[in-house]
């Protein structure tokens, strides 16, 4: 598994999206499979930790990152769809 941290550029959005996917193709299921919309200008990137993560109120309110699906925002454990 791998993680990853979506910058989301809607200022309206959430700050971004952490999901724990196969690929960054999966990433990006996962998130838009639960109704969020990426944007060509969201950028992707690998972290191997959440200290990567570039704010504080993601890593207090996140779910689990070892498990396969979206920990930010969270809303449930596994992939759901």
């Amino acid at each position: 598994m791998l993680y990853f941290w979506i910058d989301h550029t809607d200022m309206h959005g959430p700050l971004g999206y952490g999901v724990t996917a196969f690929s960054e193709g999966d990433a990006f299921q996962l998130v838009e499979g639960l109704g969020y919309q990426i944007y060509v200008a969201d950028k992707i990137r690998q972290i191997a930790t959440v200290d990567e993560i570039p704010h504080r109120f993601v890593r207090e309110h996140m779910g689990p990152i070892v498990v396969r699906g979206l920990w930010y925002p969270f809303t449930e454990v596994g992939a759901g769809a």
